[in-house]
């Protein structure tokens, strides 16, 4: 290991259960299925006719029900992230989807008694005093009305998914995690994991990026008939569930999930490829600063020349992430200082292991936990930053119950994405010579282009695909070729596309796990411009509302949280209003080395 990586944390998941061993576990497993059924027992038949204090006592004791099987949900997942290569933690985790599942069927009553109260009725019952903490449950649960099948076709679509889409998603996870790569870099040649060989694209030495992500696309192309029949499988999976449902679009469910109009995500994404041309000008700058004519698509994320930043220690970043919060609210700091006091993080990358980075929260009274790859790089801090937002929001949103805790997916990147504008602001602060400050401005702008642009065209091409997959098996070379012309939409002629990248859908885990999961990223890093562009208008006054919002978990639909910081979501100069502030960067970029776009 280098300096920078020989004192990585890893978590302690004894906070959830001493080990697979543990009798607590096999008691919590044990109950998640009789309580499910006593709640049946007891439920069904009477809630369609049920008074508010009944309906209260009805839905408190379904989010017990809901909560049974959450503890060994976390540990099952963790584990299976900590090393994906175990049979026992696979066999584990697959159990514990089975009892879920199973949990669930029982309850499957409930909407379906729900959608049998008249309108009016149903009205004055949400209204009433002891129904207002779920009230936001039960006015989604209704929404879903029009699209509920009967409780033994939702039964039914409940079992298909344990031994269809869940097995196909696993299987990704399972074969994606076993994938490793003998690279010779500077000399020396090693075994690495996918996390390292993706971090080389950060290499000094164009032609090493350029072998690094061939290497590592290579993996993915060997697996193609794997990978493209799952693809395929959980295309024709979601069609058949939108046919059953009675959608239109294959969005439209996942517009109602998240709580949004489908005109306010249209507006976004029009938006966002109005300002492709803002990506294009930073490629022309960075090609400039490279002294290439034409950047390949192996070296967006390219240092630029200059010295190098050295290695970054994991404690260097981690107090530089707590001090950011520190400025910002004391109260967010001290909430990422349990983080490591407690031993929630896991942060060395390792054979088996979970690529990226993410947080998990599953339940207001369960400990939250992160999980990185840290390499040593300043934009591993960055990711620390981001998780550690994740953790932050989890957190605050404990003010809610269960069934109201986590936010959408629209909202759930706004701590996390105010989390790495905060850590911006502390490195700005830090006395860096010039040429590393213009390279963290460079690497914020990417960040921006990265969670906007190019998940934008991530959106766009899995939604293409999803059209074109109604007619038919999608082959392979079908799906590489979508991919780069999404991709050729973005760069226009700034940017060539070596071959190696047309296949980068299929190692893209969020096609797989969330259907239509990227939009969420463009919809957060634009909400949080306009939101870190009001904190620098407010100074200390914003970050009581800011922590308000988060507090509200998912409560409260993003259109009326937005509202209350005067915000509209379906007007065109609000998602504008972000792309005016990376204009900004952009011109500030470009007066630090005295560079115009020509």
């Amino acid at each position: 290991m280098s300096q920078a990586t020989d004192r990585l944390p890893t978590w302690d998941l004894t906070l959830l259960y001493d080990g697979p061993g543990d009798p607590a576990l096999e008691r919590d497993l044990d109950r998640i299925v009789p309580l499910a059924r006593s709640f049946r027992d007891a439920w069904r038949g009477r809630l369609a006719g049920a008074g508010a204090p009944d309906l209260l006592q009805a839905v408190e004791a379904y989010q017990e029900v809901v909560r049974a099987p959450l503890g060994p949900v976390a540990f099952a997942h963790l584990g299976f992230a900590d090393d994906a290569t175990d049979p026992a933690r696979v066999a584990l985790l697959q159990r514990v989807r089975e009892l879920a599942t199973a949990a669930h069927r029982e309850t499957l009553f409930l909407p379906q008694e729900l959608d049998r109260i008249d309108d009016e009725r149903f009205a004055r019952l949400v209204a009433d005093p002891a129904l207002v903490r779920y009230r936001h449950f039960l006015e989604q649960e209704r929404a879903a009305r029009p699209h509920r099948l009967s409780e033994p076709e939702e039964a039914v679509l409940t079992l298909k998914d344990l031994a269809g889409r869940a097995a196909f998603v696993q299987l990704f996870d399972q074969l994606t995690a076993s994938f490793r790569y003998r690279f010779e870099v500077d000399g020396a040649e090693r075994e690495r994991t996918g996390s390292e060989m993706l971090a080389l694209l950060k290499h000094p030495d164009r032609s090493v990026r350029r072998r690094a992500y061939e290497a590592f696309t290579a993996a993915y192309e060997r697996e193609q008939v794997v990978l493209t029949s799952v693809w395929n499988a959980l295309v024709l999976d979601h069609r058949q569930t939108l046919e059953l449902r009675g959608y239109d679009d294959p969005m439209a469910p996942v517009h109602q999930r998240n709580e949004v109009t489908p005109r306010a995500v249209e507006t976004l994404m029009a938006v966002t490829r109005d300002h492709y041309g803002l990506a294009r000008r930073y490629y022309r700058w960075k090609a400039g600063q490279l002294g290439v004519d034409r950047l390949w698509s192996t070296d967006l994320v390219a240092p630029l020349p200059g010295p190098e930043p050295p290695p970054v220690s994991f404690d260097r970043a981690r107090t530089w992430v707590v001090e950011a919060y520190e400025a910002f609210a004391p109260g967010f700091a001290a909430i990422a200082r349990g983080f490591f006091d407690e031993r929630r993080i896991d942060a060395p990358p390792r054979p088996g292991k979970s690529g990226g980075a993410f947080c998990m929260g599953v339940a207001p009274d369960l400990p939250v936990y992160v999980l990185l790859n840290f390499t040593g790089k300043v934009r591993d801090a960055a990711t620390l930053a981001h998780e550690l937002g994740h953790g932050i929001h989890f957190t605050l949103a404990r003010a809610q119950p269960l069934l109201e805790y986590s936010p959408v997916l629209p909202l759930a990147e706004t701590a996390s994405v105010f989390g790495e504008l905060l850590l911006a602001r502390r490195l700005a602060d830090e006395g860096l010579e010039p040429a590393v400050r213009r390279g963290l401005l460079a690497e914020r702008i990417e960040d921006i282009i990265a969670t906007t642009f190019r998940q934008n065209l991530y959106t766009e091409f899995e939604y293409r695909a999803h059209r074109e997959g109604a007619g038919g098996y999608l082959p392979a070379e079908r799906l590489c070729a979508l991919w780069t012309e999404h991709l050729d939409a973005v760069y226009g002629d700034t940017v060539e596309t070596v071959p190696a990248s047309r296949w980068a859908w299929s190692a893209i885990p969020h096609f797989v796990h969330t259907r239509f999961y990227c939009y969420a990223y463009v919809f957060g890093e634009l909400l949080v411009l306009a939101l870190y562009r009001r904190y620098q208008e407010e100074g200390s006054a914003f970050a009581p509302k800011l922590r308000r919002l988060l507090e509200a978990g998912g409560s409260r639909t993003p259109g009326d949280l937005a509202a209350e910081l005067g915000f509209d979501l379906e007007d065109p100069g609000f998602w504008a209003g972000g792309y005016a502030v990376l204009e900004g960067l952009l011109d500030e970029l470009e007066s630090l080395t005295g560079a115009k776009e020509g």
